[in-house]
């Protein structure tokens, strides 16, 4: 392997510990939400699929503790109420993990796209018209200037089928499947249904995404930090990673008797 191959797959690889880092865990929605928000904010606006993906963590995340309070105020059976919890907390795995998986592509298209040395993974991870969007993102960005609203709207289309394809719709039906076996069925479709999620994400484009936006910065889901400030948060979340990444190394290293270690 020459020096320039090995240098693009040390990169490769460090950016898919950080897309994996700040997917976070299954049930980490306002931590997505948080580097989702980035991406929007980084695209100067124009990541419209971004803001609405991190409105979807929330919702993701506000459904599912809703439905955990309804559980806890019924009042019959056990075997119900036990049933239920069991489905519910299937179901909020499954979807931690579809959303987990989701903001890794978001985040890995997004920062392939832009690293000029990663170009040749680029043109093999990404999917050739979202990749070609992200040239004519990347090149307007750069430049002080916004996509198109037509452009946006591609660029957004584009962001969801990779995201969708990241997901795993026979597992996910099946969750709902047992979900819908039990006493939660109607009110989880309401509140986490694809279809309601997709009226709430309808009605948050008409709203228009300066307002959106102001609605998410202002959610008390997410820290008082990102509510003051975004960018400072984010960039302080991404050092937590990495630091915390770095000790996990130098633990698994003092756990080897022959490792060593090069000080940076």
């Amino acid at each position: 392997m020459d020096i320039i191959s090995a240098h693009r797959d040390g990169l490769i690889e460090q950016l898919d510990e950080e897309v994996a880092a700040l997917a976070g865990r299954r049930g980490d929605h306002a931590q997505r939400a948080v580097v989702l928000h980035h991406l929007y904010d980084h695209s100067r606006g124009s990541h419209l699929w971004a803001l609405s993906e991190a409105r979807r963590e929330l919702r993701i995340a506000g459904g599912l503790a809703a439905l955990r309070r309804r559980i806890a105020r019924w009042s019959w059976f056990p075997r119900d109420r036990g049933a239920a919890t069991e489905a519910l907390n299937h179901l909020s795995e499954i979807l931690g993990e579809m959303a987990r998986l989701r903001t890794m592509a978001a985040y890995r298209a997004y920062r392939i796209s832009s690293t000029p040395a990663l170009r040749d993974a680029a043109a093999a991870m990404v999917e050739p018209s979202l990749l070609a969007l992200f040239d004519e993102f990347h090149a307007a960005r750069r430049a002080g200037t916004a996509l198109s609203p037509e452009a946006q709207q591609m660029l957004a289309e584009a962001s969801e089928r990779v995201a969708a394809g990241a997901v795993d719709q026979d597992v996910l039906d099946r969750a709902w499947a047992a979900v819908g076996a039990t006493g939660l069925k109607w009110a989880a479709k309401r509140v986490l249904g694809e279809k309601a999620l997709a009226r709430r994400a309808a009605k948050d484009e008409r709203r228009g995404a300066a307002r959106v936006e102001q609605l998410l910065r202002a959610s008390p889901a997410l820290p008082a930090s990102f509510r003051a400030n975004p960018a400072q948060h984010f960039y302080a979340l991404q050092r937590m990673l990495l630091e915390r990444r770095r000790q996990r190394w130098r633990e698994a290293c003092d756990r080897e008797p022959d490792a060593f270690e090069l000080a940076a």
